[in-house]
């Protein structure tokens, strides 16, 4: 007989900059939109410096790497929406350097 073993580990998580630069252009209030809505399997955390200063505030999604720029409250809840919940990727958010379109 299988025994199925529940694992409630996150599957994805979601990084917000609060370094410097993206902590003076409000990452601060985009980890708290990202942070307010629970997501099953899905972890956000404030994170340190992630080298893209001047882009921020810089939001970083695992595992798939896509890294959202000059992110805002709203638009926080645009990545929620569409990609988190929706599972598609928003290539108008996406850092340019790092995602070319």
């Amino acid at each position: 007989m299988a025994i199925a073993i529940l694992d409630d580990s996150p599957i994805r998580k979601v990084l917000v900059c609060q370094y410097r630069t993206c902590s003076k252009d409000g990452a601060a209030q985009v980890l708290a939109t990202l942070q307010q809505q629970k997501i099953v399997n899905v972890s956000v955390e404030a994170c340190g410096c992630l080298g893209l200063c001047g882009s921020g505030p810089i939001v970083v999604v695992l595992p798939e790497n896509i890294y959202y720029w000059h992110i805002n409250p709203k638009k926080a809840q645009e990545i929620i929406d569409t990609h988190l919940l929706g599972n598609v990727e928003i290539p108008s958010l996406m850092h340019r350097r790092l995602h070319p379109i």
